[in-house]
């Protein structure tokens, strides 16, 4: 059995915005990493869907969603599991398994709490209650950020430098760690890492499991 995170989101208000949801459709296709073994894609008209290796290992995948996604806003169900059958790659909607059926789970259960739009579901009750407080947290910082903080941020970690960022955004280096700074870049990035090394601690609540 291979372990892996499916995540399934819905788009907010979508019949409000349909006039972005092509281009958020076109946008997801560049959303490409290693860690993706099934492309995040659109399906029953506001839902998306992608398939990431390991139990949360790389939580950030799910900051990359909301940037490819914006102007919208998403709420974000994780199932944490195995899939037994073979992994269609091209397509996730045709898969099925534990994971898929706790992402869903999760998702649904998104509106019940105030203030969230990112919930897990491992199977494990008190593990889940642990790592949603640090999602609850990480989408109350996330929900603030203006498009300015979005671009600096994103800009940042894929440059690496506050000088190659300032150069690729047209600011000043001043303006990008400003931007970084008032949008709790440091903190929410080690909530990430934090998130990352999810598997090690599930492993103690399964450990006889792959």
């Amino acid at each position: 059995m291979k372990r892996i995170t499916v995540v399934t989101a819905d788009i907010i208000n979508s019949k409000k915005n349909t006039e972005f949801l092509d281009a958020t459709i076109e946008r997801l296709k560049f959303l490409k990493l290693p860690s993706i073994i099934t492309p995040f894609s659109v399906s029953r008209g506001d839902e998306i869907q992608g398939v990431i290796e390991g139990w949360l290992k790389y939580p950030e995948i799910i900051r990359y969603l909301r940037y490819f996604c914006r102007p919208l806003q998403i709420r974000v169900g994780i199932g944490i599991g195995f899939i037994e059958e073979e992994l269609i790659r091209d397509d996730s909607w045709k898969m099925n398994g534990n994971a898929f059926y706790l992402a869903r789970a999760a998702l649904e259960d998104v509106e019940k709490i105030k203030g969230a739009l990112t919930i897990t579901k491992t199977g494990t009750n008190e593990f889940d209650a642990f790592i949603n407080c640090i999602w609850l947290l990480i989408d109350a910082v996330q929900k603030k950020w203006t498009v300015k903080q979005w671009e600096a941020v994103n800009e940042y970690e894929q440059s690496g430098t506050y000088e190659e960022a300032s150069k690729a955004l047209g600011i000043s280096m001043q303006n990008v760690e400003k931007r970084c700074r008032a949008a709790q870049w440091k903190q929410l990035k080690h909530a990430e890492k934090t998130l990352s090394k999810a598997q090690a601690y599930l492993e103690k609540f399964h450990p006889s499991t792959g």
